[in-house]
């Protein structure tokens, strides 16, 4: 059930952006994780070669060094040799101060690379899931939802102006003309016969066209 719950999650644009970034910052937590088990390996390995009884065995070192990590009942150090004293303290710093700071650069970092095309991303991982659910839907059923989309409608530009088939049409909300980042399409479309022997269109100025608008409407 959780594998299809993780799929309906990209289903929202925004939900879908958010699950993408969350996935690329978990590759960087992994990888650094991973570098803190080596370094908790290492240093227990050195810390049983020291034979004391807080650490006679691998997996107790490992233990007893994590607890020093988090602060968690920490085993007492009294019968512990210097040089034992000094790699924990070393363990804390490299474990819990240096690569804590190193996770915490890397994800401000990923994280501010990722905003800024997180969406465009965000859709093509949405692309991808798609793709793999159309894989297990029977060939039937995808004819089915094929034939409702009505690919094989041209699409209308304008009144008159038919397009090429082969898409949707989503009517675009008036209030985007009306923003102030919005810029005119550069493609300027006529309508009428395309043949080659017919005179160019008259290209008409936006002042101009509000002009005849005006004089219309009086």
């Amino acid at each position: 059930l959780s594998p299809q719950l993780s799929r309906a999650l990209v289903i929202p644009p925004r939900l879908s952006a958010l699950v993408y970034t969350v996935g690329q910052l978990f590759h960087d937590v992994w990888r650094n994780l991973f570098i803190v088990i080596m370094l908790t390996l290492s240093f227990g390995a050195a810390l049983t070669a020291l034979e004391t009884e807080e650490f006679t065995n691998i997996g107790q070192s490992c233990w007893n060094l994590a607890k020093f990590a988090m602060l968690l009942d920490t085993p007492a150090v009294d019968g512990i040799e210097t040089f034992g004293i000094i790699l924990i303290v070393a363990y804390i710093i490299i474990a819990q101060i240096g690569m804590l700071s190193i996770l915490i650069a890397q994800l401000s970092f990923a994280y501010e690379k990722l905003s800024v095309d997180k969406s465009g991303f965000a859709k093509m991982n949405r692309a991808f899931v798609c793709v793999e659910v159309e894989s297990i839907v029977t060939l039937n059923y995808r004819v089915k939802i094929f034939n409702e989309l009505g690919f094989d409608n041209p699409l209308e530009f304008d009144n008159g102006d038919q397009g090429p088939p082969g898409g949707v049409q989503i009517m675009e909300p008036a209030s985007v003309r009306a923003h102030p980042k919005y810029c005119p399409d550069r493609i300027q479309r006529s309508t009428g016969s395309s043949l080659p022997a017919d005179p160019w269109p008259a290209m008409v100025s936006a002042e101009d066209d509000q002009d005849d608008r005006k004089s219309n409407f009086d």
